[in-house]
């Protein structure tokens, strides 16, 4: 019993030094067939899916190792994987005569072996984590103290078995993505960074790729984070089809994955494999009982052309996909040097602009419209200008498509109606104030309250203000902007359709949503004059605008045949050039110390 309690302490204290699992069992093995010389020692773990597999055999060929491992368990798949499928020890004494072996004899007898006992290694739990075996070169059964080292052995083997499955635990938590299984940031900033330098150590290229799913939100708004995880899992599993060998994929947070593919000595490589993953998630896939069209967006980045670090690949390889989902989404596109330049200027325009408001660098020109029928100003569409403290004066062209990326467009729209109707209250004459707006204004919960706010902060009755949109409001969130614009014309407020006959399906948003005015697109409005096909579409429209009783305003117009063409449609007012260019509302103010302005000459029949 010394010797046993040897064994004991022995092992023990090579876990406690955290030796490796199979130096250990190797060990436990030897020592056991040192206390009991007509036994040969087997260790095996039996994984969660019931498979066997080779912890430590020292005293047997590799051969018998390699037929036993991924065996399922059973109950007549010899001694060890029998026990381990009933949880209770098998003793076989005679190994060509038991059925239990009658499949597996052919591999152990020609190795001398002729009994066979195993006893189940059992977790804490209950579950069978593993087997212990005796082989015996002699048909027999176990001695006493055959028992007691045996048993001794057992519990040995739970411990270290426990410990293992342990370590595993961890390491998956640490190195692998809880929902899809595959590598995590962690583990891609480890091996991924192992790979990306043997390659270049190799005189080899490689490269980086970042993959985005396509609408992931949606989903996940309108099937429940449960479909989400599924559907993350499904394209874990279909990216990974789509790799080689060496190529390493991994989940790099929400609905971004990354893969390294180490020897990519060549541009048409890494377009390859970009083009293979797109291709890999073409096919709908079945969630939930909805059918879904999965699409991903990639970015690539290329070592050493485009960096030798990990982390400044990875970057790139993101600005490259940034550019992707900005012009389209669906496809794949290299990093190239002049991504970086964009970003950093658009990262300064957006700290900017961030900060323009609290400088009161916002400034609101004034275009006026004219009514045809007395050639009178009869209101101002209110203009966004930003007085840069380098670069002047920008229109909004230069700086709102930062903005909407960076959300601040509402902040600046709610900037912009606020001071628009406190202009336009202040002005001696009741004329209109036009103000647009964006589609995310539309969307936001509540905005016709804000319109309401504005309107009693300011003092400006309702009917004098009044709201553009563009036809991309209503392709956005048809029910929630239809909603937005019924409450903003309950409160009295008149809502126009701006830049009317460029989306593909006016018509039917004329039907559908509330407006008061068409403003009719200034490409057709300077066209009409040399086109009579869109002459006929101007005077189609204002003739349909009557029709539903709402007025016209013609747009962009420079000339006096432009003019005359649009009075002789029988439209209600224009806008453009020819009236005035945009300016400050204290210009309109000054001339003649009124906001009345002259009737012009080329306004004459």
């Amino acid at each position: 019993m010394g010797q046993i309690r040897t064994l004991q302490r022995r092992v023990l204290e090579n876990l406690a030094r955290g030796e490796p699992l199979g130096r250990v069992m190797d060990e436990l093995c030897l020592r056991a067939e040192q206390l009991a010389p007509e036994a040969i020692c087997t260790v095996l773990s039996v994984d969660e899916d019931g498979k066997l597999h080779p912890v430590a055999a020292p005293s047997l060929p590799q051969q018998l190792s390699r037929a036993i491992d991924n065996l399922p368990i059973g109950p007549e798949v010899g001694s060890c994987g029998t026990a381990a499928f009933f949880g209770k020890p098998v003793e076989v004494s005679d190994i060509s005569s038991d059925p239990r072996w009658a499949a597996y004899a052919e591999v152990v007898l020609p190795l001398g072996l002729r009994a066979c006992w195993s006893s189940p290694i059992h977790a804490a739990s209950g579950r069978v984590i593993g087997t212990f075996a005796f082989y015996y070169r002699t048909c027999r059964g176990a001695s006493p103290l055959d028992r007691a080292i045996v048993a001794a052995c057992v519990d040995l083997c739970a411990i270290a078995l426990e410990q293992e499955e342990r370590k595993a635990a961890i390491h998956r938590l640490a190195y692998f993505d809880a929902v899809t299984g595959a590598a995590n940031r962690a583990s891609l900033e480890h091996h991924g960074r192992l790979a990306l330098d043997a390659a270049l150590a190799g005189g080899e290229g490689a490269a980086v790729f970042c993959i985005d799913l396509d609408n992931f939100k949606e989903v996940n708004d309108t099937l429940g984070h449960r479909a989400g995880d599924l559907l993350l899992k499904e394209v874990a599993g279909r990216i990974s089809s789509a790799l080689q060998a060496g190529e390493f994929l991994s989940r790099i947070g929400g609905d971004e994955f990354a893969v390294v593919q180490p020897s990519s000595g060549s541009v048409a490589e890494a377009e390859e494999l970009a083009a293979r993953m797109i291709k890999a998630l073409e096919p709908s896939l079945d969630l939930e009982g909805a059918s879904l069209a999965i699409g991903v967006s990639v970015g690539i980045a290329r070592a050493p052309e485009n960096g030798t670090d990990l982390c400044e690949l990875m970057k790139r390889a993101d600005l490259a996909l940034y550019e992707v989902k900005a012009n389209g989404r669906g496809h794949f596109r290299i990093f190239d040097p002049d991504m970086e330049a964009q970003t950093s200027n658009y990262r300064r325009i957006r700290q900017e602009l961030g900060e323009a408001s609290a400088k009161n660098e916002f400034e609101l020109y004034f275009q006026p419209m004219v009514d045809l029928a007395d050639g009178e100003i009869s209101g101002f569409e209110a203009l966004l200008r930003w007085r840069h403290p380098r670069e002047g004066l920008l229109a909004p062209g230069s700086f709102l498509p930062v903005a909407e990326k960076a959300g601040l467009v509402n902040d600046i729209g709610r900037w912009v109606l606020m001071e628009a109707c406190a202009l336009a209250a202040a002005l001696p004459r009741p004329m209109r104030v036009c103000v647009n707006l964006s589609p995310t204004q539309l969307e936001q919960p509540g905005f016709a309250l804000e319109v309401a706010h504005a309107l009693a902060s300011s003092g400006l009755a309702p009917r004098r203000l009044e709201l553009e949109i563009t036809e991309s409001s209503f392709l956005a969130e048809g029910a929630i902007t239809s909603a937005c614009l019924h409450e903003i014309r309950a409160l009295g407020v008149t809502i126009a359709l701006d830049d009317f006959g460029t989306g593909y399906s006016a018509l039917s948003h004329l039907r559908a949503f509330p407006v008061d005015r068409i403003k009719i697109d200034k490409s057709f409005v300077q066209e009409a004059v040399t086109r009579p096909e869109t002459a006929s579409i101007v005077r189609t429209i204002i003739e349909l605008a009557h029709d539903l009783n709402m007025k016209t305003t013609g747009e962009g117009v420079e000339t006096e045949a432009q003019l005359r063409l649009l009075r002789r449609a029988g439209c209600d007012e224009i806008q453009g050039y020819l009236v005035s260019r945009p300016q400050p509302i204290g210009t309109f103010l000054a001339k003649s110390g009124r906001t009345r302005e002259p009737k012009l000459s080329c306004y004459a029949s």
